[in-house]
């Protein structure tokens, strides 16, 4: 026990001797870090979630095939990174002070590619990522992007909004003539058939007259045949000859004639349309 407080006793009276060089090692080490610390350039990311109507106007059946979801999520990324709207960033944000030539704008466009993305939040919700060496800088580019974005989205949406009103006016004029071929069809037919129908008016109007005097004509028809079917059950109920003198065969004679005028009222008030119950009948 006393050995090893005598070895703890020589190790810090070695470190109090060499105190002066341990701070001095420890400084050029903190020294050595906030060089290096300071060498690393300053990365500010600035994030921006952009909504985009992927729908037509028209439905895909009346207008064309629509393409996958996956399709337009590939083409609205390659769109916001492509070289062509990186050269906009370039020129339109502050970056335009660093380059000279062509050839700076195209390390540019290629440092720019590498330090935006854009990622896929929900089917329609894109966000868009930038890392740039100044907070304002990260924030102007990606406002940028947007903006381009917008600008060329609307000019789209004015195009796709023209060839829809265009689709829409074809179909318009194709039902326009559609309904003068019916309109002249029912011409031809008037001038063919109206003649050949009584009464006055119209097709329709004489249509509608003729059944309703065909509809009279059925219920007349149907009367007369109640009336004979009548008459004849009444007939079938008296004998044909009469039994007795020939006085009394002799008043056979104006019996039938009698029967026969009432027969012939009865038919009349059956064409009349009399029924059953009526008091003439």
């Amino acid at each position: 026990m006393n050995g090893i407080y005598d070895e703890a006793r020589v190790a810090l009276h070695a470190i109090w001797t060499r105190r002066w060089l341990a701070l001095a090692i420890a400084w050029g080490v903190c020294v050595l870090g906030w060089l290096f610390v300071s060498q690393i350039p300053s990365r500010y990311e600035s994030r921006a979630r952009v909504f985009v109507q992927m729908q037509n106007l028209l439905p895909a059946s009346m207008d064309q095939p629509s393409a996958s979801s996956r399709t337009d999520i590939d083409t609205i990324r390659q769109t916001l990174t492509s070289a062509v709207n990186l050269e906009k960033v370039v020129r339109g944000t502050d970056l335009a002070n660093t380059v000279a030539s062509d050839r700076d704008v195209a390390d540019r466009v290629a440092s720019l590619a590498q330090s935006i993305k854009v990622t896929s939040a929900q089917d329609n919700l894109f966000e868009i990522a930038t890392t740039a060496a100044s907070p304002k800088l990260a924030r102007t580019i990606t406002q940028k992007l947007i903006d381009i974005f917008v600008e060329g989205n609307l000019a789209g949406d004015r195009t796709s909004t023209s060839q829809s009103l265009s689709f829409l006016d074809k179909q318009l004029a194709q039902r326009q003539k559609q309904l003068q071929d019916a309109e002249a069809k029912r011409a031809d037919f008037q001038n063919r058939y109206l003649g050949a129908l009584p009464g006055t008016g119209s097709v329709a109007d004489r249509i509608g007259a003729a059944r309703s005097q065909m509809a009279q004509v059925d219920g007349d028809l149907a009367a007369a045949q109640s009336g004979l079917a009548a008459v004849q059950g009444q007939m079938a109920g008296v004998a044909r000859t009469v039994a007795g003198s020939g006085g009394v065969a002799g008043a056979a004679g104006p019996a039938r004639a009698r029967l026969a005028a009432i027969q012939g009222q009865l038919a009349d008030a059956r064409a009349r349309g009399y029924t059953e119950s009526h008091p003439d009948v």
